[in-house]
């Protein structure tokens, strides 16, 4: 079960240059679009990701898992709902439903670890 204090959800709308020559939302452009989903769930409660930067602390992405479920296309408004799936001491993992209404578009996990300017867990 998801609450808002894990839950979020980020819109935005498919611009050209993230398709293929198909038309089609490129495989690739998912990545960025959970990116773009994370920054907003952190924003969203208050926290200033280049804040943590400037402390030495980094989210590191170390995993990520895709499973496309229905084509997006250009111009389209998708919707990112964004969960914190999992914490432990040094890693955060994110679900995230991209969905274009009420169809499912993509399904996709990442796991971030926080690690310092030297790239060791912190």
């Amino acid at each position: 079960m998801t609450s808002s204090a894990t839950t979020s959800t980020y819109r935005l709308q498919v611009r050209f240059h993230e398709t293929d020559l198909m038309g089609v939302v490129h495989h690739a452009s998912y990545l960025w679009y959970c990116e773009a989903a994370r920054v907003d769930w952190l924003h969203k409660r208050g926290i200033a990701y280049d804040s943590w930067v400037k402390h030495g602390i980094h989210l590191a992405v170390v995993e990520s898992k895709l499973r496309y479920k229905s084509a997006a296309t250009f111009d389209q408004l998708l919707d990112v709902v964004t969960t914190v799936a999992e914490m432990t001491r040094v890693t955060v993992r994110f679900a995230y439903d991209i969905r274009r209404g009420d169809t499912l578009v993509c399904q996709a996990e990442t796991l971030l670890a926080f690690v310092g300017d030297d790239m060791r867990l912190k």
